[in-house]
């Protein structure tokens, strides 16, 4: 920090306990506490942790003050300091950004199909054979219920049942 506003702070709080019913014990312990979190991410370069610090300080003041246990001229005070030093903590540099990540994504391989059963001349002969006798079954069963159809099923062509 350029400057060094903390100790003015600390002193702004320890002013605040010589009025009489300025700020209670209790509360200074409190704030105290809070300016060692803003001075400790101050000492630390960590912008964020002092700003977020400040902000606890700021809040605890004004419920402190709401609540009835900080004096009105007291928490103006604190908080004229406060912002002091929200001016040293602004001029602070932020934090680099985080390097990029490159995510890279490998594809999954190709799909390959499974390579076609050899067909051996033999077997494929042979299958030929088994599916021209079954054609030739076919033929004969064909031909037989064409007779059938014809004889009307009595054998003798007419269609009657006389012999």
């Amino acid at each position: 920090m350029k400057r060094l506003l903390l100790p003015a702070l600390l002193l702004v709080l320890a002013g605040c306990g010589s009025e009489p019913r300025a700020m209670d014990p209790q509360i200074r312990e409190q704030l105290l506490s809070h300016v060692e979190e803003v001075k400790t991410a101050a000492a630390n370069n960590d912008r964020p942790a002092a700003e977020m610090a400040l902000g606890e300080l700021h809040r605890a003041i004004a419920e402190a003050q709401a609540r009835g246990e900080l004096a009105t001229e007291a928490a103006r005070a604190l908080l004229t300091a406060t912002e002091r030093v929200a001016e040293d903590v602004r001029t602070m540099p932020l934090p680099e950004p985080p390097a990029p990540v490159t995510v890279t994504v490998t594809p999954d391989p190709p799909v390959v199909a499974p390579p076609l059963p050899e067909i051996r001349v033999d077997d494929h002969q042979e299958q030929v054979a088994k599916w021209e006798e079954y054609r030739k079954r076919l033929e004969e069963d064909r031909e037989q219920w064409r007779k059938v159809r014809e004889n009307n099923g009595n054998g003798n062509g007419n269609g009657n049942n006389d012999d």
